[in-house]
C-alpha cells in the first residue's frame, strides 16, 4: 500500500473512531503502520505537563494490540516519576522530539522509565510530541522505536507530522462524547443526548437535524446561527473560520474530508464554546441519518472530565469503597462533603484515607489526587474490578471489523 493510500486509510479510521465505540483500536493500529514505529502511548490531560505533571487519560497501543498490561504498570509505578512530562511541556505544540532529548544525561543514566519502561518497550529511540488540546488541554503522544532498521527517516516524520493534528482533533471530538456519556451513540441516538450541542449537515452545508441543546444555541443567535438553514458563527471573523472547517469536512465530491476545531467566543465567558466539526462516512450512516455528511458538536469548556471508579479500583488495588471516596476526593469535594454523601462520619472518611494512603506508599491528599486522576479513561471503556481487564469495545473485544 502506498503512503498515500495509508494515510487516507488512517485518516477514515480516525474520524470514525472520533464517533463510533470500537475503531479507536484500529485507527492506533493504522497509525503505527503509516508511521513505521512499532507502537505508541497516547497520554491526555489538563493544562501543560510541565505545571502540574497530571495525566487524565492513557493508552498503549503496539503493532495492532493494545497492552492494559503495560498501561497499569506505567499508572501503577512510573507517572509519578517520569522525567519526560516536564519536558513534554517545554515543546511547542506539533514539534518532534527524541526522546533522549527529553531527558538530561543525568536522567538518562537514572531514570526508571527510561532504562526499566522504555527498555521493555523497545521505545528509548522514539519519538515524543505534544499537541495543544481543546479547553488548554494537552495530549501528549510517545512513539517507540522506528520498525525501521536504519532508525527513523525523513518519510516517517513527515507522517508523523501529518496525523497528529488529525489524531488530536478525533481525540477533541471523542472526549466531548465520553464526557456527554454520548460515545458510541448513533448518529440519530445524539440527537436525543442533552449533555452537548449536535448539529447534522449534508453534504451542501444545511442543517439536517439538531438537538434541543442545538436549537436552544441557535435561537440564542450570539454564537451559532441557522440563516436560510445553512450553519453560521454569529460574529464574521469567527464565520470565516467556521466556513473553512465546513468545507475541509464537506469537500467536493472525490475529495478528502477532514475534520478540525475552534473557539467561538459568546457574550459571557462561561458560555465560550468548543466547536467540533467532524465528517460521516457513509459507513456510519443508516436509513433516518443517510443524508448527513459531517456533525457538528459544541461544548463549554467547563465540562467537567469524568473519572471512573471501576477503573481506579482496578489500576491501584483498592475496594470499592475506597475507589468511590478517592474518586471524590480527586473530583474536588471535602472530607466533611464525602461523609456527607456517603452517610459516614467524617473520621471513618479520614481512616479510609489512611488505608488508602498505607496501601500506596504516600502520605498526602495531593499525593492521592494525583495518583487518582492519572488513572482517568479517555476512551469510555470500564475495568473489570475482578479480572483488571476493561470491558472495552467491540472492537478489543476481538472484532475487528474495520
Amino acid at each position: 500500500m502506498s503512503q498515500g493510500d495509508l494515510f487516507q486509510r488512517t485518516l477514515a479510521l480516525l474520524q470514525r473512531a472520533a464517533l463510533e465505540d470500537g475503531y479507536w483500536l484500529s485507527a492506533a493500529a493504522g497509525f503505527n503502520e503509516a508511521t513505521g514505529t512499532r507502537g505508541h502511548g497516547l497520554g491526555f490531560g489538563p493544562g501543560y505537563p510541565d505545571r502540574d505533571g497530571d495525566l487524565l487519560a492513557l493508552r498503549f497501543v503496539f503493532g495492532r494490540r493494545r497492552r492494559r498490561d503495560w498501561e497499569r504498570a506505567y499508572l501503577r509505578d512510573y507517572v509519578t516519576r517520569d522525567e519526560r512530562l516536564p519536558a513534554f511541556g517545554r515543546l511547542a505544540s506539533g514539534e518532534v522530539a527524541p526522546t533522549g532529548d527529553l531527558l538530561t544525561e543525568s536522567e538518562r543514566k537514572t531514570s526508571a522509565v527510561y532504562n526499566e519502561m522504555l527498555r521493555d518497550m523497545r521505545g528509548r529511540d522514539g519519538l515524543n510530541v505534544r499537541l495543544d488540546g481543546p479547553a488548554g488541554t494537552h495530549i501528549v503522544v510517545a512513539l517507540a522505536d522506528s520498525s525501521e532498521s536504519a532508525g527513523w527517516s525523513s518519510g516517517q516524520v513527515e507522517m508523523i507530522e501529518r496525523l497528529l493534528p488529525h489524531m488530536g482533533h478525533s481525540i477533541g471530538v471523542r472526549q466531548v462524547l465520553v464526557d456527554a456519556r454520548a460515545y458510541g451513540e448513533t448518529l440519530a441516538g445524539l440527537l436525543d443526548n442533552t449533555r452537548t450541542c449536535a448539529i447534522q449537515l449534508d453534504r451542501r452545508g444545511r442543517v439536517v437535524e439538531a438537538n434541543d441543546v442545538a436549537r436552544d444555541i441557535l435561537r440564542q443567535g450570539d454564537a451559532l446561527i441557522d440563516p436560510g438553514g445553512f450553519l453560521r458563527a454569529a460574529r464574521q471573523a469567527e464565520n470565516a473560520e467556521l466556513q473553512l472547517l465546513l468545507a475541509g469536512a464537506l469537500p467536493p465530491f472525490g475529495g478528502q474530508a477532514v475534520g478540525g476545531s475552534m473557539v467561538i467566543r459568546r457574550p459571557s465567558p462561561s458560555k465560550t464554546l468548543i466547536v467540533h466539526v467532524n465528517p460521516v462516512g457513509a459507513e456510519s450512516r443508516d436509513d433516518r441519518t443517510h443524508r448527513v455528511a459531517a456533525i457538528v458538536l459544541a461544548v463549554s469548556p467547563e465540562s467537567r472530565v469524568r473519572v471512573d471508579p471501576d477503573f481506579v479500583a482496578s489500576a491501584l488495588g483498592l475496594t470499592p469503597t475506597e475507589s468511590r471516596l478517592a474518586v471524590m476526593l480527586a473530583a474536588g469535594h471535602t472530607v466533611r462533603e464525602i461523609a456527607a454523601a456517603t452517610g459516614r462520619k467524617e473520621r471513618s472518611v479520614h481512616w479510609l484515607l489512611q488505608q488508602i494512603y498505607r496501601k500506596q506508599g504516600i502520605g498526602r491528599q495531593a499525593e492521592l489526587v494525583r495518583r487518582v486522576l492519572s488513572m482517568q479513561t479517555l476512551f469510555g471503556t470500564t475495568v473489570d474490578p475482578k479480572s483488571g481487564h476493561g470491558g472495552g469495545t467491540t472492537e478489543e473485544r476481538g472484532s475487528t471489523t474495520a
